[in-house]
């Protein structure tokens, strides 16, 4: 009820007023944050009119997330100069949390992506494709081969994403140089690489691709590049850069490494008669 002659209001009937639950007064009471006016006779908490400003005036920066601890600071001796030095820190955390927002949103994305590709492709099959330019970030030359172990390359390639500041399932792999490839020599890539604008990108370019789809252990992979290279020369085609070994979300959506799908995708050309 709202006593006309008093202008005070019961807990329930203050809290129905801003729409908040009961137990959040209650609890903006019990640490001191926002207290009742006073207490009736029967022990019943009480609201005034002049408290209005004061609650929206809390609510208003508890809904942009500032912190109760520092509002409780802040409502000691509120001014303008520590009200901007709030909100200039609060900026910097919904900065933080809008940065952690958008790799989420990549992730999925890149999930999305790569699952609605897979569901139309052919294991084995190599299709010759015209692909669009796009940008790629590149490692420094740090040849990795069939010989190295396991650990040096899950370090190598966890220090080449956490350098570009990727988290999740990103869009990498390797690079294998042309001339290695012309001349079957399968064992070692020189760079790695991550799908992705920002600093330091390069355009992969676009054009013809012959693009297949792997099936299979990484120690399998050397019949894969045989049999893409066999194709290519067998459509009269010729290579027109380094091969791009992509691993398609390997452990995400399997647990046996002979499950796994790579995605093998290098630009060619029309083989002429100068060539």
């Amino acid at each position: 009820m709202i006593n006309d002659v008093q202008k005070t209001f019961f807990t329930g009937e203050f809290a129905k007023l801003f729409d908040v639950k009961k137990d959040t007064l209650l609890y903006y009471d019990k640490i001191d944050l926002f207290k009742p006016a006073g207490v009736h006779e029967n022990g019943y908490r009480y609201y005034t009119l002049e408290q209005f400003d004061h609650f929206i005036a809390i609510q208003s920066l508890r809904a942009v997330q500032f912190p109760i601890k520092e509002l409780k600071q802040y409502f000691t001796e509120p001014s303008r100069e520590r009200l901007q030095s709030l909100a200039a820190d609060q900026i910097k955390k919904v900065k933080q949390e809008i940065e952690k927002l958008q790799d989420i949103q990549a992730f999925l994305m890149r999930v999305m992506e790569t699952t609605h590709e897979l569901a139309t492709v052919k294991i084995g099959e190599v299709l010759f494709q015209e692909l669009p330019e796009e940008p790629v970030v590149l490692s420094a030359s740090n040849p990795i081969d069939f010989n190295t172990p396991v650990e040096e390359i899950s370090r190598i390639v966890g220090e080449f994403l956490k350098g570009v500041g990727i988290k999740g399932a990103a869009a990498n792999g390797s690079v294998l140089k042309k001339e290695q490839f012309r001349k079957r020599h399968y064992h070692q890539s020189d760079q790695l690489f991550c799908r992705m604008d920002g600093p330091g990108a390069v355009k992969k370019p676009g054009g013809l691709y012959a693009v297949m789809y792997d099936q299979g252990t990484f120690d399998e992979i050397e019949s894969a590049y045989s049999h893409l290279l066999d194709e290519i020369e067998k459509e009269g085609m010729m290579l027109d850069g380094d091969v791009f070994e992509e691993y398609l979300l390997h452990s995400l959506m399997s647990k046996d490494e002979a499950e796994y799908i790579t995605k093998l995708s290098v630009k060619v050309k029309k083989r002429t008669d100068d060539n």
